[in-house]
């Protein structure tokens, strides 16, 4: 599976009329009349308006046969959560072949830049930069830095450590993220080491294009590698763009303090676990009162001094997992999780709730941060009525009515 090559979409028109329509639970991109479509068939579909908006820009302004923001949505939609395993393998396989690897792992067997190329053979007029600055001495530094921050020692001198370390922080990231590193290992060719560290922040577009030109350069005369060089770079940004726009919609991925911060604090007056949202693990069916649950403890927690819902982590502070309750990706979660907040705790209430994913040990978790609620926020009982929650220690607690008025007066504004 790893070895079959991806699909790039298919440029579209430039006469094509290409719009976003909102549809009942979600807003799609349309063209000329049709939603489009990935290669695998998903549509290009999300309830995220501004990413939808930013992909239809990309396909505005780009050239034809360049890669665009649509690449990468295929790619996360169609490869990293339509066929996970695949994913990881793709990402295997291009350290397997990777030529930055192959200077520090040469039983890897990976082709690297010639070295023994005369100089008469390499056009005088080749940007020095390509020789300069930037080469595959600084990536390989900056990955050995990355390993020595996260791993041990051992993944400087083991292949199989350093591809099972790199693969794990490949698995804890953010699913647009891991389709962006597929989509230019695919695309250029140059191993996944150069790609992961792009999106891992330690490389920049420009850093990234110019590392590649040292690997190929042999096979450029002055004019091509400099039109290489801008290609490499300009998809490199597109590719960063997505992730930025993505993490944007999704409330960044490091608003506020990690979850394993979270996690090894353990439950507290602004902590609770959750580890499903909708599914009850006893029964293993959906439960209306699982998700009400949830959010008692969104209200409790607007309704005192905020606090951090983590859906997908068991009491015991070990990983369930949001995939344990069955959505088909993250967008449909976060739909649910929505909806549900805004018909149970009223639209006024949604302003101070933001929600973010993380992946840990290769699974996700929501991350559902509350701020304190200027206005009393009730929930929607599941028989009618509603019923007001607060924060006493370590859980929710809901009060009577003759509580509610006089907690109300104290704790909130006219």
């Amino acid at each position: 599976m790893a070895s079959r090559r991806m699909v790039f979409m298919t440029p579209i028109e430039r006469n094509a009329s290409i719009d976003v329509v909102k549809r009942d639970l979600d807003y799609a991109v349309y063209g000329d009349g049709a939603v489009l479509v990935t290669p695998g068939g998903a549509p290009v579909a999300s309830p995220k308006l501004r990413l939808l908006e930013h992909i239809v820009r990309d396909l505005t302004v780009a050239e034809p046969g360049s890669l665009t923001a649509l690449d990468v949505f295929a790619c996360e939609h169609d490869v990293v959560e339509g066929e996970p395993a695949a994913a990881e393998e793709r990402f295997v396989s291009a350290l397997q072949t990777d030529p930055v690897a192959a200077r520090r792992f040469p039983e890897l067997g990976a082709q690297c830049a010639p070295v023994d190329i005369a100089l008469e053979n390499v056009d005088p007029d080749m940007p020095p930069l390509f020789f300069l600055y930037g080469g595959l001495s600084e990536a390989l530094g900056k990955a050995t830095s990355y390993l020595m921050e996260h791993g041990d020692q051992t993944a400087l001198s083991d292949f199989a450590m350093f591809s099972a370390l790199l693969l794990q922080t490949f698995r804890d990231m953010a699913p647009y993220r891991r389709a962006g590193i597929l989509v230019l290992a695919e695309r250029h060719q140059a191993g996944g080491l150069l790609p992961f560290l792009l999106l891992a922040g330690r490389l920049g577009p420009s850093e990234y294009a110019n590392a590649i030109m040292n690997i190929e350069w042999f096979r450029h005369d002055a004019a091509s590698a400099s039109q290489r060089f801008r290609a490499l770079r300009d998809e490199a940004r597109v590719v960063v763009e997505y992730v930025d726009v993505c993490m944007a919609v999704s409330g960044g991925e490091a608003l506020g303090p990690r979850a394993p911060e979270i996690i090894a604090r353990g439950e507290s007056h602004h902590v609770e676990f959750k580890s499903t949202l909708r599914l009850n693990l006893h029964t293993q069916k959906n439960d209306p009162s699982i998700t009400h649950a949830s959010l008692k403890t969104i209200a409790a927690f607007l309704n005192s001094s905020g606090g951090t819902l983590l859906v997908g982590v068991r009491d015991d502070g070990s990983i369930e997992g949001i995939e344990t309750d069955g959505f088909p990706n993250d967008d449909r979660f976060g739909l649910h999780l929505w909806q549900s907040m805004e018909s149970s705790l009223g639209g006024c209430a949604c302003p101070f709730v933001a929600s973010r994913f993380e992946r840990l040990n290769g699974r996700t978790i929501c991350c559902v941060t509350c701020s304190e609620s200027p206005r009393p926020v009730f929930l929607e009982a599941k028989k009618g009525g509603q019923e007001f929650w607060v924060r006493v220690g370590a859980s929710s607690r809901q009060l009577g009515v003759r509580e509610v008025l006089e907690y109300t007066r104290l704790r909130f504004k006219e």
